[in-house]
């Protein structure tokens, strides 16, 4: 239930974040520039994810064929698909989280905060669960 709220909250607050920027920005630099830089992270992202694709499925199936896991590519595959997306959507705040997705430094954080709360949240739900190990002896009173 928390995710949903997480998700209607975003809904709601995303495009008042955008048009906000757009406006402040556009101020700063001019509607006409404004919106060419907003064109120009679109191309970015169309080239992203048709030729970032293509070049990380043939290292994907690089890495299969010699037999090594391709935990990298499809780690990085993720976040260009990610990236790629959030470039293409038209909006400031949007195209700086994906830019901001294409440093690896960035995906390592990400990650590394995916994994410590998958393993509080599985360590914590274990704690919740009480074993009691009971054995019944029968006696003759």
């Amino acid at each position: 239930m928390l995710g949903n709220n997480k998700l209607i909250l975003a809904v709601i607050f995303l495009p008042i974040i955008e048009i906000y920027l757009f406006i402040e920005i556009g101020a700063l630099l001019g509607p006409f520039l404004t919106i060419l830089l907003t064109l120009l992270t679109a191309v970015l992202g169309v080239y992203l994810l048709k030729i970032g694709t293509f070049h990380n499925f043939r290292n994907l199936q690089e890495k299969i064929l010699k037999g090594i896991r391709p935990d990298q590519e499809i780690q990085s595959g993720i976040f260009n698909l990610i990236s790629a997306i959030l470039l293409i959507l038209p909006g400031i705040f949007t195209d700086s989280l994906g830019i901001l997705l294409l440093f690896r430094s960035i995906q390592a954080l990400i990650i590394s905060y995916i994994l410590k709360n998958k393993y509080n949240y599985r360590s914590s739900r274990d704690r919740k669960k009480t074993i009691i190990d009971v054995e019944h002896k029968e006696s003759d009173d």
